[in-house]
Order: structure tokens, then C-alpha cells, then sequence
């Protein structure tokens, strides 16, 4: 008789835990009307439900489903603290580069020295070069004026020019390159300095 009384004992255990786990959903419906229930309320369903145990004190709330506009919303600012926290990486990148490549600021101007001095000599010499070109076809176009030479080798001088006339505008070109570098060069070095400034100060 003992031994048989331990599945009733075992049924009231379950029934007891089940009790004592039920829930209580609470909502206000589209007419206004407190709704209450033992289980979730399908009436509800798009609205915020408020959870209570069985002792009715308040236990959590079921927030209500986000309409088209409220996700929109909160789509755009997900997106935008995504784009700032890029942006916040790459500035940490550039500062942790900046310390790691200049002591001081004495350091950035050596490297602008640097670079603007490469620039400096590429353009010299195509300076040089269009200098020399400039020569050679005031030359060549002297001896074509005063030239007694038959039609066909007029005709290789005249092709010579051109060709020397096409060299000299890409030396030319190739001196504004430079000039747009250097501008743009010191520019960039301008800015670096600036902002390791800003880095050197920035509060630990």
C-alpha cells in the first residue's frame, strides 16, 4: 500500500509545479478592454502584453511588434552607428600609426623634406629634358628653313620635329604633374601634422 502511493505522491508533485509555473498575460485589446488569460492572447497579438505568475505580481512585459516604419527606423540607425564605429576604427588606425611612425614633430618634416625633395629632382629633370629637346628642335627647325635638301629628307626632318614637339608637351605635362604633387604633397603632410597634434594632446 506504501509503494502504491508513490505515482499519486508524484501526479500531485507535477501538478503543483505546474501551478505554481502558470502564467497570467494581461493586455488592453483595440477597444480599450483589459484582456486577461492563462495563456498568450491571439487578440493581443500586435500589442504589448504584460506576463504576472500565478501570485499575481508582475513578472515581464511582451513588448508590442515594431511596424514597418518603427524597423525602417531602427534599420537606419543601426546602419549609421555601423558607419561611425568604422569611422572610429580607422581614426584609432590612424592614430595608433601616427605614434608609431613620428617621436615629434621635427620627425613629420623630415618626411616631408623627404618626399617633396624626390618630387623636386623628378622635376628637375625633366626640366633638363625639355630644355635639351627645346634645343635640339630649334635646330632642326633652323636647318629645315635654310635646308636645300630633296622633298623626301624635308619630309623626315618635318616628321622628326613633330615627334620632338610631342616629347617637349609631355615634359611640360610632366612638370605640372610634378608642381600638383608637391602642392599636394605638403597638403597631406599639413594635414598629418595637424592631427598628430591633436593625437600628442588627446587625453590618455
Amino acid at each position: 500500500m506504501k509503494h502504491n502511493s508513490y505515482p499519486l505522491l508524484l501526479l500531485l508533485c507535477v501538478l503543483s509545479i505546474d501551478e505554481a509555473s502558470a502564467d497570467i498575460f494581461r493586455c488592453v485589446n483595440a477597444q480599450g478592454k483589459l484582456v486577461t488569460s492563462d495563456r498568450p492572447i491571439p487578440e493581443c497579438a500586435n500589442r504589448a502584453v504584460k506576463v504576472y505568475n500565478n501570485n499575481g505580481n508582475f513578472k515581464s512585459e511582451i513588448a508590442a511588434p515594431l511596424s514597418s516604419e518603427e524597423k525602417k527606423r531602427l534599420e537606419l540607425e543601426a546602419e549609421k552607428r555601423k558607419a561611425q564605429q568604422l569611422v572610429d576604427e580607422e581614426r584609432m588606425r590612424e592614430e595608433r600609426y601616427l605614434l608609431a611612425h613620428y617621436q615629434e614633430e621635427a620627425d613629420i618634416q623630415t618626411a616631408r623634406k623627404r618626399a617633396v625633395d624626390a618630387l623636386l629632382e623628378k622635376k628637375r629633370l625633366a626640366n633638363e629634358q625639355l630644355q635639351g629637346l627645346g634645343q635640339i628642335l630649334a635646330s632642326l627647325q633652323l636647318e629645315l628653313k635654310n635646308s636645300k635638301k630633296s622633298s623626301k629628307e624635308s619630309e623626315s626632318m618635318r616628321l622628326r620635329a613633330d615627334d620632338l614637339s610631342t616629347s617637349i608637351n609631355s615634359s611640360r605635362n610632366a612638370m605640372m604633374f610634378y608642381d600638383q604633387e608637391i602642392a599636394r604633397t605638403n597638403q597631406e603632410y599639413d594635414q598629418t601634422l595637424q592631427r598628430y597634434r591633436l593625437v600628442v594632446r588627446k587625453p590618455k
